[in-house]
């Protein structure tokens, strides 16, 4: 099954999050940070950049919906993230 995307008025993409069904663990959240880190390389984003909140929410909506492969999790984001820098 091919997951389905969807994009925000600037064209990054958003999956839809319902209620955190529970916290992140501490694992969780050193493996999103890598994530971001990873992204952030990636894309050239500054820190406090539009672009950088918009890229930590859709990593944290894809953990809070279960998906935790990072290499998924990066292919699923940073082709959209590479074309809008």
């Amino acid at each position: 099954m091919t997951p389905s995307y969807y994009y925000d008025a600037a064209g990054y993409p958003v999956f839809p999050c319902g209620k955190f069904s529970k916290a992140f663990s501490p694992t969780d959240l050193n493996q999103m940070q890598a994530i971001f880190d990873d992204c952030m390389r990636e894309c050239c984003f500054s820190i406090d950049s539009e672009a950088a909140e918009a890229l930590g929410g859709a990593i944290i909506r894809l953990y809070s919906q279960g998906q935790r492969d990072p290499v998924f999790i990066k292919a699923a984001l940073l082709p959209s993230f590479r074309r809008r820098h």
